[in-house]
């Protein structure tokens, strides 16, 4: 078994709970002893009795003996048919639904107020316009010919390469084609999109035209394949020509 240590305090507080307890009993044995003494030396008189020990708790009801009853039926008790049938011949079924409007013969009836209706003239109106791009098939191409004859884009940026002997960007490309088709300057933004097209495809397909960048920008060049060596450098005569 365990052992419970305990302090000094709760040892105190023990030996006085003890002492308290075997102090109340001690009163409780001089009390009887002294009735005792009394009942036998008979200095109790029969008129008065000892009275018994108490008994701790709760008194036992005592139950009171009742007649007895009937058992209760359950459910609703039943009426009496005699002043059923009475009550039923006196009232009158009721009717079922809204009561009818009795229209008063008095009362003229009165005109409806309101405002009346203006028949709105139909006013045709053109649908509004359409801002932005027209729609491809509205817009005007870049003409195929000129002078009679197709221009053939890939011959037309290898003869402007040829003519300036540089490498070019694609802004200059777009102007020398320009120059060389004489088109206004209104047919620049398609004659850009056709030179970036077959530009596009003289580089990665046909590889008669290689790109070039500079290490000091970052700017892209374009030049003729036989501008440059074999491992894509530019040749000396055209390392300073742009």
């Amino acid at each position: 078994m365990k052992k419970i240590t305990l302090s000094k305090e709760e040892i105190e507080d023990l030996k006085d709970l003890y002492q308290s307890e075997i102090d109340r009993a001690q009163r409780r044995i001089d009390s009887l002893k002294s009735i005792l003494r009394k009942i036998e030396k008979g200095e109790l008189g029969d008129e008065k009795e000892v009275a018994a020990p108490k008994k701790r708790g709760r008194k036992p009801k005592v139950k009171e003996a009742a007649e007895p009853t009937a058992p209760k039926k359950r459910g609703r008790p039943k009426k009496n048919t005699a002043e059923a049938d009475k009550s039923a011949q006196t009232k009158e079924p009721k009717k079922r639904g809204r009561k009818p409007k009795v229209a008063s013969e008095t009362k003229a009836e009165k005109p409806k107020r309101g405002r009346k209706k203006i028949a709105k003239k139909k006013v045709k109106t053109s649908p509004p316009k359409k801002r932005g791009r027209k729609p491809k098939s509205l817009r005007k191409g870049l003409k195929p010919t000129v002078g009679g004859e197709k221009i053939k884009w890939n011959n037309l940026i290898i003869d402007i390469f040829k003519s300036n002997d540089k490498l070019l960007q694609a802004k200059d490309l777009t102007v020398g084609a320009l120059e060389k088709l004489q088109l206004p300057e209104v047919e620049k933004d398609r004659t850009r999109m056709a030179v970036a097209t077959n530009l596009t495809k003289l580089t990665k397909y046909e590889k008669k035209i290689l790109k070039y960048t500079r290490p000091d920008d970052k700017i892209a060049y374009y030049g003729l394949a036989e501008w440059f060596n074999e491992d894509g450098t530019l040749k000396p005569e055209y390392q300073n020509k742009f």
